[in-house]
């Protein structure tokens, strides 16, 4: 095929896709040690992108994300569980954060244990694809507690809980050492 049809097969994929309406479950994707499915610690972000098409079509919006480096946000299925991943690009474009938020990411928490219990549980789900947690970490910041369940490679589990709204948040984080 010629390099001139390939942008047009692109559009009628994307285009398709689009008139068929959101699916009624994320697609499975892979989860291992550097990200999931195609958003993979390493990976050029635009190749990531056109591979995780046929997961969901909003992997075309490759674009800056709120810190300006370039980002695209999916929504997939993976060990059990419903997440919107977001990737982001350093400057020579290949990824180097990856950040999978279960669904629901937020909920009430009583307290900061609870808050705790809930990033334990998480850790727990996704052990036998990231292998035991090697260790916990807990910090207090200004305004919200953090809890870090980090599992062998570059994975992280991560609830931050705020006292005034008494929530939750839930993500699994993958860094660039």
């Amino acid at each position: 095929m010629s390099p001139r049809r390939r942008p047009c097969r692109a559009a009628a994929v994307l285009l398709a896709a689009l008139l068929t309406g959101p699916a009624t479950a994320a697609p499975g994707a892979a989860l291992g040690a550097r990200g999931i499915g195609p958003l993979q610690l390493g990976a050029p972000l635009q190749a990531a992108a056109a591979q995780a098409l046929p997961l969901d079509p909003a992997a075309a919006l490759v674009g800056p994300g709120c810190d300006s480096r370039d980002q695209v946000t999916i929504r997939v299925r993976s060990a059990g569980l419903d997440f919107e991943v977001m990737a982001m690009a350093r400057a020579d474009g290949r990824i180097e954060e990856v950040i999978a938020l279960p669904q629901p990411a937020s909920a009430q928490a009583a307290d900061a244990p609870a808050c705790r219990a809930r990033v334990a549980d998480l850790a727990a789900r996704l052990a036998p694809a990231l292998g035991q947690s090697r260790r916990e970490s807990h910090e207090r910041k200004p305004v919200s507690e953090e809890f870090q369940f980090h599992f062998p490679g570059a994975a992280r589990a991560v609830a931050r809980w705020f006292p005034g709204g008494r929530s939750c948040d839930l993500a699994l984080v993958f860094n660039l050492p």
